[in-house]
């Protein structure tokens, strides 16, 4: 038996049932959160403190849906834990007919692209809220209950052991840090020496002059311990800071706002070069006396955040500023040689790097095994049958070029950095790859990129693909990898870059990347960000209802504070709008992708 397309409607039914709040009682209430995460418990509270006096009480098994943040992944259904948890008017509950469709079926289904393209299409008007009956009509590739059972419980398997690895790895990452903690400290009767951090630090000032036209890549710091980090390429002409501070591996520096809260670090290899504001102030360390992993493990475990909150200045906690002298006279520990011998050894171990790639990874697995189970049946429905050979699901020979999972932009940035490549053997920059990708994915007919993309002064921007997505996968997997050529730093082939043809292939992601470097390669930068930006505006207009004319789009750019130094930088009139509109028509005319 094949599997079947049928509507929702066919197996799930709305259930309108109220009850009336009563004061004196005590309530769950529950949400839903975007992103198709799930429904979780809002809070706890009495009935006297609930305005709206008429609620749904929900069952678990339910679907639940959000008629307003349904269109962000508002959906999910209700776990047994939540049984009893009241909802207003705003959601919809539906029933499940479970001698035709499980529940956890319907729960993984509704994780899928597939599902959530279908509400994104019914929730484009002004108000892009959903309809309960709209609900009823979404498709569902629906297999007999007993391969439903067979494939919930082999995603359920997969995800406990996605989730079973996810906390070894933290508390390895855990153990690690209080080990080095340790021994930069010493034992606790015969603590090493402490000297201040003056001492054996250097501060160093800004020593670069910012020019206009130069794009610059600038380094981050996270939060709580968790390091340095690359973070977004800017022109000169975005930011108002006059002079930068270049930055060097083995550098110490932090961000005087939020170093309280553990923001502070080493520089690592892959931030060599990169640029920081002067309100990081740098370092550099004596390494002759103390080498920059002890720093890097001292400052980076919690139990010396409190230290550095009470040396920050500021009535306002989030205010709080560590200004360089008071981190200069900081007490840190010096371990003798030997100890600072094996510290480093420990710190510049493969464990870190292993674990980033195998994150990367796992966060893949689940979303690459729903894309194989689901998207193939809406594409093949014939290739599935009752008893699948060997309980496995095959890999499609071809797959629908669009980008559902961080793994797969990878793929695409790889093809894009290798297209560029072939063609004049240069790195492309950080600015370009962002662009190129945007450009890929609207050749390939995706038009809901407002999803992934903020509005940043260079144009659209995805921070994810640096930080977990595309760039950052392709990177660690050593298939692209930092260079510097004619034209400046970008990112080359890295010597794994074989590895990744046959996923591009399988994708078939190189007519895009060959697509976008003969359209764009000899365009300039700024008609990169004017298409891109003007092609971002028309969408999300049109997402919202609005018609994209040039004077609509002008006031889509005037009224976010991002973006409207746009207008002056870029020459936006009515007239230019109009142009570029008619360019991006040309570019997307033949590829169905739409403007």
């Amino acid at each position: 038996m094949v599997w079947k397309n049928v509507p929702l409607g066919e197996v799930i039914s709305q259930r309108k049932e109220f009850i009336e709040i009563r004061p004196d009682e005590t309530y769950m209430r529950c949400r839903v959160q975007t992103s198709a995460r799930g429904v979780v418990l809002r809070d706890r509270v009495e009935g006297s403190t609930i305005k709206t006096k008429k609620q749904q009480v929900c069952r678990a098994g339910e679907f639940l849906v959000a008629e307003i943040d349904a269109k962000m992944g508002g959906y999910g259904v209700v776990p047994p834990e939540l049984e009893g948890a009241i909802v207003s008017s705003h959601y919809f509950l539906y029933q499940v007919d479970e001698t035709k469709l499980l529940r956890n079926f319907l729960n993984w289904f509704s994780k899928t692209p597939l599902f959530f393209e279908q509400v994104k299409a019914r929730g484009s008007t002004n108000y892009a809220a959903i309809r309960p009956d709209a609900v009823l009509n979404f498709d569902i590739p629906l297999p007999p209950v007993e391969l439903q059972n067979e494939i919930v419980e082999r995603l359920e398997a997969t995800k406990a052991n996605v989730s079973e690895a996810f906390e070894l790895q933290q508390q390895v990452s855990e153990e690690k840090k209080a080990l080095l903690f340790a021994l930069v400290n010493g034992p606790k009767n015969a603590p090493h020496p402490r000297i201040p951090f003056g001492q054996i630090a250097d501060l160093k000032r800004p020593n670069v002059v910012v020019e206009p036209d130069v794009e610059y890549g600038f380094a981050g710091v996270y939060s709580f311990g968790k390091g340095v980090f690359e973070g977004t390429i800017k022109l000169g002409s975005e930011f108002s800071y006059k002079a930068l501070s270049r930055i060097r591996q083995g550098d110490f520096i932090y961000p005087k706002l939020m170093a309280w809260e553990g923001a502070l670090g080493v520089v690592p290899q892959c931030c060599d070069g990169l640029y920081v504001s002067p309100e990081f102030p740098v370092f550099s360390i004596d390494s002759e006396v103390v080498y920059p992993e002890i720093i890097d493990a001292y400052f980076k475990h919690p139990s010396t955040w409190p230290k550095l909150s009470g040396s920050s200045k500021g009535t306002n906690l989030r205010r709080r500023r560590l200004h360089p002298r008071a981190i200069q006279e900081h007490q840190i520990p010096i371990p003798p040689r030997p100890t600072q011998n094996l510290i480093r050894e420990v710190a510049c171990s493969n464990i870190d790097e292993f674990q980033e790639q195998n994150k990367a990874a796992l966060e893949a697995v689940i979303p690459a095994m729903l894309h194989e189970i689901f998207e193939r049946q809406a594409n093949k429905p014939e290739a599935f049958t009752e008893k699948p050979k060997a309980n496995v699901v095959q890999l499609p020979a071809k797959q629908k070029p669009e980008i559902d999972t961080p793994f797969k932009e990878a793929v695409l940035v790889g093809a894009i950095v290798k297209a560029f490549h072939e063609d004049n053997g240069q790195p492309i920059g950080n600015f370009r790859l962002q662009k190129a990708v945007y450009f890929a994915r609207r050749q390939m007919g995706e038009s809901a990129l407002d999803k992934d993309y903020l509005r940043k002064a260079a144009g659209p921007y995805n921070p994810k693909m640096r930080y977990s997505g595309g760039i950052k996968i392709a990177t660690d997997r050593n298939w692209i990898k930092r260079a510097t050529g004619k034209y400046g730093e970008g990112n080359a082939l890295g010597d794994a870059a074989a590895e990744m043809d046959e996923w591009v292939e399988r994708y078939q992601f190189a007519p895009a990347a060959a697509w976008v470097r003969d359209r764009f390669k000899y365009k300039s930068n700024d008609l990169w960000e004017t298409l891109a930006t003007i092609d971002y505006a028309m969408l999300a207009l049109d997402h919202a209802g609005t018609s994209p004319t040039p004077m609509a789009i002008l006031s889509y750019i005037e009224t976010d504070d991002e973006w409207r130094p746009k207008i002056e930088k870029l020459r936006l009139t009515e007239a230019s709008i109009q142009n570029v509109i008619v360019e991006l028509e040309s570019l997307f005319a033949d590829v169905g992708g739409g403007v």
